[in-house]
């Protein structure tokens, strides 16, 4: 994909900006954030603009415009220096800003790495380190969708604006109860993913250890769809899904667990079947084509 070169590039200028680290000063290496004042003299303003988003469509509009359609909060990292705690400049954008997508910032002439990630979270992620972008904190909260952009930036006088292109990050999990009631006592649904992860190294563009990604929903009328994101791992397809019925309580009123589902980044895992009336059956699994993501992995159960 087109990313994929971007991010590979990316992974190679890390050797050379290791050796840039060693001439900072003092200070960089302490590895407090350094925040830096766009009104600084002597700093070189910069524009970044997310223009474009793949695997989504888009309309006429330009498509820096278009970026609220998809996301709602934009985070901005620039690193400089390696180890647990380079030096870091972070800027969110909210998609009720005006400026949301564009980042105008002005920095000291030299070599970054400068990652972005839109997502629909409740809060920010942690990205004290390019390798290792987190949702699971009380502040962000759950994955959502999220994509990402990776590579080296290199600041010199007069350069041109720097345009930033996502690619979706996440794979999607969509689960359709085909019963046709719910019982009385049921009153949330619980549940538990494995084998995919809440964390994204943004050099690779994979999850990073696997983790158990849990999200809970109250009862939706019958036919309702309950959705979830996830970063699937490198060299892993598949998934296990459990799904925990519950009373007002939070006492198990059924669980059921659907072993080796299929998880793809950038594909949509539509599970259907009863949990209700019969016990989980192995079932096939096709592939379709979608409209706004690259694929759909359709599973009975």
């Amino acid at each position: 994909m087109r990313r994929t070169s971007a991010l590979q590039k990316c992974v190679r200028k890390q050797g050379i900006m290791t050796c840039m680290a060693l001439s900072l000063t003092a200070a960089a290496c302490s590895g407090r954030i350094h925040e830096v004042s766009q009104t600084d003299d002597g700093k070189i303003p910069i524009s970044i603009r997310v223009v474009e988003i793949d695997q989504v469509p888009f309309g006429a509009a330009t498509r820096a415009s278009d970026v609220g359609d998809v996301c709602k909060r934009i985070t901005y990292a620039i690193y400089q220096g390696t180890g647990e705690k380079p030096d870091k400049i972070q800027r969110d954008q909210l998609k009720t800003d005006a400026s949301f997508g564009t980042l105008n910032i002005s920095l000291e002439e030299g070599d970054y790495t400068l990652v972005v990630i839109a997502h629909n979270g409740d809060g920010n992620p942690t990205m004290t380190v390019p390798a290792k972008v987190t949702f699971n904190n009380k502040s962000a909260g759950k994955v959502t969708d999220t994509f990402a952009y990776c590579a080296p930036l290199s600041v010199r006088k007069d350069m041109a604006p720097v345009d930033v292109q996502l690619e979706r990050a996440v794979a999607k999990l969509e689960l359709k109860l085909s019963d046709s009631s719910i019982p009385e006592q049921v009153s949330r649904f619980l549940f538990e993913v494995t084998g995919v992860s809440q964390s994204y190294n943004v050099f690779t563009g994979w999850g990073l250890n696997s983790s158990k990604v849990s999200e809970s929903f109250n009862v939706m009328p019958v036919d309702s769809v309950y959705e979830m994101y996830m970063f699937p791992r490198e060299g892993y397809s598949t998934m296990n899904v459990t799904v925990s019925a519950q009373d007002s309580l939070g006492q198990e009123y059924k669980k059921i667990t659907v072993s080796s589902v299929p998880v793809t980044k950038n594909k949509i895992t539509r599970c259907t079947g009863e949990m209700f009336r019969k016990q989980i059956l192995d079932a096939a699994v096709s592939v379709s084509i979608g409209d706004e993501w690259e694929g759909v992995h359709s599973q009975l159960f």
